[in-house]
């Protein structure tokens, strides 16, 4: 697969397991995979978001991009080649910032939405809690040899809520409320994100498929009780984002080839 960013061609390529790993564990994509959206105080019965969102109070879900560049043949980060490797490529794209790239992508990928989960709604009355949101990103290489410019991209692709509670303000009604609904004590509401482009379905599809693959050679050997359950429930997510895929790709029809996706909720 290829694209084009200000006229200049990419190569668009999945990444090993290592190289993924190492991208997403570093601390600055790190704020971007885990972060804290919602605080709800029982005592003032308000919450408010603590990040950015939208007029009508959903939560953008950004692309990313990494210039990470490895130190050896370790996974850890060379800082200083990574630098110069971001450098480069935004002088070559002709821009000021990775903040411009972002925008080009986000005309080419779509930029999703998420309203907040109505899951967490029964502790608003007896407890109050925030909300942390964990993005699952298909991660890309993009590269043009001749030009020796590379950088990573990553795509939204999943989804899910956690919380946390902060003080307990009615333990009677809390100790009614979780023996009603256990579930409630460990509730991770997940959703898919949906792709509005050809491009955006395409890169997370090859990106998953490389994981899969990934995934399946880890498992290897082993009967499914013998797996892991993490490992297990990654292979299940990872299906049914690209079933979903499959089938988006398949209702579009000629909408496919759009190249400015309206925004979209999750």
């Amino acid at each position: 697969m290829k694209i084009k960013l200000n006229g200049i061609e990419f190569d668009v390529a999945a990444v090993d397991a290592r190289t993924r790993e190492a991208i997403l564990g570093d601390p600055v994509i790190a704020r971007a995979v885990w972060r804290d959206v919602y605080v709800w105080d029982a005592t003032a019965q308000e919450g408010k978001h603590t990040g950015p969102v939208t007029q009508t109070g959903a939560i953008p879900l950004a692309n990313g991009i990494s210039f990470y560049v490895p130190k050896g043949d370790g996974p850890a980060k060379n800082e200083s080649a990574s630098k110069t490797s971001g450098e480069r490529f935004l002088k070559a794209l002709g821009v000021s910032s990775t903040l411009d790239v972002l925008k080009a992508m986000a005309r080419l990928l779509g930029m999703p939405q998420k309203t907040l989960p109505k899951e967490f709604d029964a502790l608003k009355p007896v407890a109050s809690f925030k909300l942390k949101m964990h993005v699952e990103h298909s991660v890309l290489r993009l590269r043009n040899a001749s030009r020796n410019l590379q950088a990573y991209l990553l795509v939204p692709g999943q989804i899910g809520f956690h919380h946390e509670i902060a003080a307990i303000t009615d333990q009677p009604g809390y100790d009614a409320l979780i023996e009603d609904k256990p579930e409630l004590k460990t509730l991770t509401p997940l959703f898919l994100v949906p792709a509005r482009s050809k491009a955006n379905r395409e890169m997370r599809a090859t990106a998953l498929m490389a994981q899969t693959r990934d995934l399946a050679a880890a498992a290897q050997g082993k009967t499914s009780e013998e797996l892991p359950e993490a490992l297990r429930m990654r292979v299940g997510r990872n299906q049914a984002e690209l079933r979903m895929l499959a089938q988006a790709g398949q209702q579009t029809g000629q909408q496919t080839g759009q190249t400015r996706p309206a925004a979209t909720t999750v």
